[in-house]
Parts: C-alpha cells; sequence; structure tokens
C-alpha cells in the first residue's frame, strides 16, 4: 500500500519490474531513466541485498493529477542479473503498488518465465495476496526475435493476474514506457479509489528512521560486513563512539564492535546500521547511517 508522507503533501507508491533473470529489466529501468526529465527523477541507483542487485530510482510524473491534494512520487525497483533466491525479491515486493512482468518472448525462456510466475505468486500468498490483486503488466519483452512467441501463447501461459497485455523490444525502447504509463493510470486510479486518510496527522518525534520504501518496514540482509565498521579502523570507531555519546577508546585499547540487529534501507542509497559497542567493561548501542553511490550495469 502507499505511504503518505504528509509533511511534503506526498503520495509514495511503489512499482515494481519483475521476472526472470536477462528477460531486460534492467533494460526497462535504464531506458525510462534517460526519458526522464533530470528535475523529476532521483539518482538511478543499485545496491547489494545478500548475493543479489537491486535497481532503484523516484520520480514524480509531470502533468499527472494530483491524488486529494497530494503530488504522487513513484519509487521504481528490479532486481537484476541471475537471481539467487527468493528472499530479494520478497523484500522488494513487499507493499508493492503494482508490477510489471518482465516475460521473456524466446520459446525456450518459457520454463524460466513460468518458474519466475510462480514464485511470484508464492510471495504474493506469503503476504496474504493473490497476484489478482496487484495491478500489473504483462511485458512480452523480445517480441523481434525469430522465433518468438505470439502475444496469446504469452498471455494463455502467463496472464494469471489479469494483466495488461503490451509487446516490446526493450533494447529499442519499444514498449516500455507504455508498459509504465499503462501500470501508472492503473495505479493512480486506484489510489484515487482506496480511500487513503490524508487528513494532516502529528509529525513523529524527531530522530526516529526513515520509512524504507524498499521492504516497506523489512530490512534487507547485507550479507558483507561494511568496511566503515572493520575492527581496527581507529577513525570510524572514533566517530561511532561520539554517536554513542562516549570518548573514543584509548590507544591500544581494543574495542568490540557486533551488529546490534539487521541493516535497515533508508531512503538516497543509504543503510542505517545498528551497533553494539563493547570495551572497558561496558557497553554502548550507536545506529551508524552509510551512504552508497554506485554505479549501475547494464542486465
Amino acid at each position: 500500500m502507499a505511504l503518505v508522507n504528509h509533511a511534503k503533501h506526498e503520495i509514495n507508491a511503489k512499482l515494481v519490474f519483475y521476472g526472470p533473470g536477462f528477460s531486460g529489466k534492467a533494460t526497462n529501468l535504464n531506458y525510462i531513466y534517460r526519458k526522464l526529465k533530470p528535475e523529476h527523477r532521483g539518482k538511478l541507483k543499485t545496491m547489494n541485498v545478500g548475493k543479489d542487485r537491486m535497481l532503484f530510482f523516484d520520480f514524480t510524473p509531470a502533468g499527472q493529477g494530483k491524488v486529494g491534494g497530494y503530488s504522487v512520487r513513484f519509487h521504481v525497483y528490479s532486481i537484476i542479473g541471475e537471481v539467487t533466491g527468493s528472499s530479494a525479491w520478497k523484500m522488494v515486493l513487499k507493499g508493492a503498488d503494482g508490477v510489471v512482468f518482465v516475460a521473456d518472448s524466446a520459446p525456450e525462456r518459457m520454463t524460466a518465465n513460468l518458474e519466475s510466475l510462480d514464485n511470484l505468486k508464492k510471495i504474493m500468498r506469503s503476504y496474504g495476496k493473490s497476484i489478482k490483486d496487484l495491478p500489473g503488466v504483462l511485458q512480452c519483452n523480445k517480441h523481434d526475435i525469430d522465433p518468438a512467441l505470439s502475444l496469446d501463447e504469452m498471455e494463455n501461459a502467463l496472464n494469471y493476474g489479469c494483466f495488461t497485455v503490451m509487446p516490446a523490444v526493450a533494447k529499442r525502447g519499444e514498449g516500455v514506457l507504455d508498459s509504465l504509463f499503462g501500470l501508472m493510470k492503473t495505479v493512480l486510479k486506484n489510489l484515487r479509489e482506496s480511500g487513503l486518510d490524508l487528513e494532516q496527522e502529528p509529525e513523529p518525534p524527531a530522530g526516529l528512521p526513515a520509512a524504507t520504501m524498499a521492504g516497506r518496514g523489512e530490512e534487507p540482509r547485507i550479507v558483507e560486513t561494511p568496511s566503515c565498521v572493520a575492527k581496527g579502523d581507529s577513525s570510524t570507531i572514533s566517530a561511532v563512539a561520539a554517536e554513542a555519546g562516549e570518548t573514543a577508546p584509548a590507544d591500544g585499547e581494543e574495542p568490540v564492535i557486533e551488529m546490534a540487529g539487521e541493516p535497515e534501507l533508508l531512503d538516497n542509497g543509504r543503510v542505517r546500521l545498528p551497533l553494539k559497542i563493547s570495551y572497558g567493561g561496558r557497553e554502548k548501542k550507536a545506529a551508524f547511517t552509510v551512504s552508497f553511490s554506485l554505479d549501475s550495469d547494464q542486465e
């Protein structure tokens, strides 16, 4: 469900480009991003989620009607490349307002399409929903290859969610914006009919962590231990100790820094790391925020 930011009079909706590995999801996102005017879009970013890679950006469409006087900001996500498991997709799909299923039109890729569809059904069931509850577009990508499955064949095999079916050749940009705009139209219609509570609410106390769009409250599991908390990094130890309200340990004293929970994905490519610092017989909990600025790779 969309998140409402009363302070900014803004509704945040999540769109997910889903599908099997190498079906063209990254190609879709990169094409969309290039077509958006810079003043209407955020940065295109990638982030490691376990062994998988998430590609994402946000934008506010120009000329689109508001919902109850609130502007709508769309957050677009995908997991790109060959995905190692379902946990990354489960995180990204949580709270999604709409999905573009990017299917590969090559006959030999139908098994991968079906496996991906089955995984989507399982993830939605884990959230107590059906894919029929999710506004969607079935994008039949790579429709220019020879041979390619017909739209009827693709729809009969994959369209269990009553999705709108669209042919596409994402590498040339054909059908990409049609898929996006078709989904946006349905999501905006649903938002207007959803009865969102847009009455002004009190601002939360300062210092609370920002909501995570990617997981809607579910924290991603980032496997790699961030270098910023590596043992022996005296500058980082001092900074973390200062955030914890403590004096940095004296030279020669060896503190122990441990994760005190799961990392939390914030906005603008930041990750909040809950830490526990132990030294001198004392313990202190702290939160350390890391910013990522990574170049995106093509799928």
